[in-house]
């Protein structure tokens, strides 16, 4: 798409796409399947870290896949990817009604790494990022959207499944959904082929509009490392917090239905979030209002870690301001400093430091509760975190030509 035929309906289109296809991946493989904790808890009897387990084994697979995964998009394009990903989710949900012991578990969720890769988060981005030019940021923060609303949409979608069914129907009732979007994408996206570039003079792309930045350059970059280890912080403390909060706030004696909404709720202030960074990203300087929404976040977290019911919902939508802009904020960030060309590649090392954070998180939190005998302890690492995050976001800045080809 060039700037000229770029109208907003096509841009709206193509970041409403990319929204539903997170609202099913990241919704249906994590913050949606949370709603089944507590049945899945009472019927095998297991403890909050083995059944959490799960999540490390998912995001650090995820992760050290990611660059691989990457490389193949860069090559083939990102339809074929996303099509794969989501026909495996529908089949591994399939399975996930099926389950008998942590192995089985453990196991889908070691695939899921596999489809996530592949139709996940890095792929839409790249996706929207190769389609849209002049909003980049908007549309970037629309699509990006769907990952809260995963958060909101297929919670709703499976209490009354589990009510009505228990949970293992709802798994198999919920398995459509991945076919649903794998037709839409199918039908709707056209891939794209880029004109090989050579030389290491950096300068802004006619074809994206973007200072296209090699692999092999990005590595030698601060900025990039300290993407990387912000990227671990951050997502440390969310999925932290995003794994647990549903066991969390029944401990702070919510009843099944008030936690299951406050659950929704906290993705709706998330997608709101996001929604707005995105836009405020196009008018203002994207770093400065990375560094506001990790300190905005910190201080959410220090409300939980008070363990009070009272501070609940302060804390709550001080968390989810902070992690939607500061999640829209570094994703943009990435695709503004090193373009869309290597996206893939480059993404994907940022995505093993993002997936090792998110998998130590959802589990030790677990993990640390289990011992202390609640969340407290567990949240004040997360503070913790997102204070070393908002020291490095310091290094995070906008690289100059001299420095990107030195």
């Amino acid at each position: 798409m060039t700037k000229k035929d770029e109208s907003f309906l096509k841009v709206l289109g193509i970041a409403i796409l990319g929204a539903i296809l997170l609202i099913v991946t990241n919704g249906l493989t994590f913050s949606g399947i949370t709603i089944f904790d507590e049945a899945i808890l009472t019927e095998f009897g297991w403890t909050k870290s083995e059944l959490k387990f799960r999540d490390l084994v998912n995001l650090v697979s995820a992760s050290f896949i990611m660059p691989f995964v990457g490389a193949i998009i860069d090559r083939y394009g990102v339809k074929k990817m996303m099509i794969i990903g989501l026909a495996m989710i529908t089949i591994l949900y399939y399975l996930y009604s099926m389950i008998q012991s942590t192995f089985h578990m453990y196991a889908i969720h070691f695939a899921f790494a596999f489809a996530v890769s592949g139709a996940g988060t890095l792929a839409t981005i790249i996706m929207v990022s190769q389609r849209v030019t002049k909003r980049r940021g908007t549309a970037i923060g629309i699509a990006l959207a769907g990952t809260s609303a995963g958060g909101i949409i297929i919670p709703q979608i499976g209490k009354p499944l589990l009510e009505s069914f228990g949970w293992r129907t709802a798994f198999q009732y919920e398995s459509v959904l991945p076919i649903i979007v794998l037709i839409l994408l199918a039908i709707l996206v056209k891939p794209i082929k880029y004109k090989k570039t050579s030389g290491k003079e950096v300068k802004k792309d006619e074809e994206t509009g973007l200072v296209e930045i090699k692999f092999a350059q990005a590595l030698k970059l601060p900025v990039f490392w300290a993407i990387c280890f912000a990227g671990i912080c951050c997502f440390y403390s969310i999925m932290g917090i995003i794994s647990n909060l549903f066991l969390h706030l029944r401990e702070l004696d919510f009843s099944v239905e008030g936690a299951a909404n406050a659950f929704s709720i906290f993705f709706a202030i998330i997608l709101v979030a996001k929604l707005t960074s995105g836009m405020v990203a196009e008018l203002i300087n994207e770093h400065k209002l990375f560094k506001i929404q990790v300190a905005i976040m910190a201080l959410g977290t220090v409300g939980m870690a008070m363990n009070s019911a009272s501070l609940v919902w302060p804390a709550l939508i001080a968390v989810g301001i902070g992690w939607g802009g500061l999640y829209t904020l570094l994703n943009y960030i990435i695709i503004t400093t090193f373009g869309v060309k290597s996206a893939g590649k480059i993404g994907g090392i940022i995505s093993v430091f993002e997936g090792v954070g998110s998998g130590l998180g959802a589990w030790l939190t677990g993990v640390i509760s289990d011992k202390t005998g609640d969340y407290s302890t567990s949240f004040w690492v997360v503070v913790v975190l997102l204070s070393i995050a908002l020291l490095i976001s310091f290094f995070i800045k906008p690289v100059t030509s001299k420095a990107a080809v030195n």
